[in-house]
């Protein structure tokens, strides 16, 4: 178990921006899903997963190590290739035409 009251100053700092950058991820998560029931458009649907894996499973990954009888090393693979997997899926959401814009190329 980790107490916090033995902390470096800096850590608990570290520990306040990973606190800020997760509520941020849950409010850009919240509007590219927003954005996706809005539209019915895919590439706002891989977009929103993305920034899921890209945010979320990293953040689940380091509650779990707070565990001791956890393997850091397989727990730090599985939020490394969440997120490759979540760049991924923002990349393609990005890349894909729109609905839209396949029909302007006909």
């Amino acid at each position: 178990m980790i107490v916090a009251a033995s902390w470096h100053p800096v850590a608990l700092v570290g520990v306040a921006f990973a606190l800020v950058s997760v509520a941020l991820g849950l409010g850009v998560t919240y509007l590219a899903v927003r954005g996706y029931r809005r539209s019915g458009q895919r590439p706002m649907l891989f977009i929103a997963v993305g920034f899921a894996l890209v945010l979320w499973i990293p953040l689940l990954v380091v509650l779990v190590i707070a565990i001791p009888s956890v393997d850091e090393v397989l727990f730090g693979s599985i939020a490394a290739i969440s997120q490759t997997l979540g760049l991924l899926s923002i990349f393609y959401g990005l890349w894909m035409p729109r609905a839209s814009d396949a029909s302007d190329i006909v």
